[in-house]
């Protein structure tokens, strides 16, 4: 299916951009009353300008309208707003910020914040759509702050720093933004290269998996192994079991990620649309995945593999693969480093520190 974003007008885009985020957002816990109603409203307004770019063409819109498919990118704009466009269609230029030990709502919030970073409002309807999330941050950011002033014995144990730091990057407030700009690239949310350097938990989690390349079952064709044994007793609590997901999951906590995982591929994919356990959200946009995000081959519940490079989503390392085309790809009983295009059904975010 091509992509005609590019000739959308301005206002298209933002509508495009607004309603396909929420839609990518719509099965999480935290997903709010507020977000589906804007989710439909944007949806309503696609569908009236794809009905009225025909209307216009056709040259139902006369006289103010000349008619014709060739006039203002018509054709292209009427097939990028059907249908089927609508239903898989991902946002363009998301900044990924951090939502790590954040609740749900704070999850949904911050996600839908990634969409208006580096999107203007172009009306009325859009700009309440932007001024009532940024509303939502900023009053819950505030209340996580008295929270900690006033109930510090449970900080800890509710992530507040965590929580308002990750709520002071999406509002561009104070100290943590201006740390959180200084290492990261503030249009993208992509970590600096000195950062990465410097020991991100990206950074780690990569390295952790370039330091187990050429691992394998022994014996052969068992889903055991000294090391895959520790893999899978600490994700799936006994050893035995296909093992690319208790793999690609060590590799993230051992860089400092918290949260549950499973050692079931199907189980990721459902953590991940609803933003629970490690993982802070699902896309299907490669250009909104970093390394450290998990790559989900093939089908939703076949194989699990991490991506190594922020610049390329489909570059990514494996356990129980093959190192090449020949074998199993997801029985193959190896760490191997692979380059993943046209294979992937989808990206698990993760909730990196």
């Amino acid at each position: 299916m091509a992509d005609h974003y590019d000739k959308l007008t301005d206002t298209e885009k933002c509508y495009w951009n607004a309603y396909t985020r929420l839609r990518q957002l719509s099965d999480w816990d935290g997903f709010t009353d507020g977000q589906a109603q804007a989710k439909d409203d944007g949806r309503a307004w696609l569908v009236n300008q794809r009905q009225f770019i025909w209307r216009c063409a056709e040259g139902k819109e006369q006289p103010k309208y000349q008619p014709g498919w060739g006039i203002q990118n018509r054709q292209a704009r009427y097939d990028q707003l059907k249908d089927e466009s609508l239903n898989s269609g991902s946002p363009h230029g998301l900044c990924q910020l951090p939502t790590n030990g954040g609740t749900p709502s704070e999850k949904c919030k911050i996600s839908e914040r990634e969409m208006w970073w580096n999107q203007s409002s172009v009306d009325d309807q859009t700009k309440k759509w932007r001024q009532d999330n940024a509303d939502w941050l900023t009053s819950r950011r505030k209340q996580v702050y008295s929270l900690m002033q006033s109930d510090p014995s449970n900080n800890e144990s509710a992530a507040r720093s965590a929580r308002y730091k990750n709520l002071s990057i999406a509002t561009k407030h104070g100290d943590a933004y201006t740390n959180w700009a200084k290492d990261h690239d503030t249009t993208t949310g992509a970590e600096k290269s000195s950062g990465e350097s410097s020991g991100s938990s990206r950074a780690k989690a990569v390295e952790n998996c370039k330091k187990y390349l050429g691992v394998n079952e022994d014996p052969p064709n068992s889903n055991r192994g000294p090391q895959i044994d520790k893999w899978n007793q600490r994700v799936a609590g006994y050893v035995g079991a296909p093992w690319c997901a208790s793999f690609a999951t060590c590799m993230a906590w051992d860089a400092g990620v918290k949260g549950g995982s499973s050692a079931a591929v199907q189980y990721i994919v459902n953590m991940a649309k609803a933003g629970q356990g490690m993982f802070r959200g699902w896309t299907t946009d490669p250009g909104a995945v970093l390394r450290g995000d998990l790559a989900i081959i093939s089908c939703s519940s076949c194989h699990v593999e991490m991506v190594i490079d922020s610049n390329d989503a489909y570059d990514t390392i494996g356990g129980n693969t093959s190192p090449g085309s020949e074998g199993s790809q997801y029985d193959g009983g190896c760490v191997a480093h692979r380059q993943r295009n046209g294979q992937v059904y989808g990206w698990a975010l993760v909730d990196y520190p």
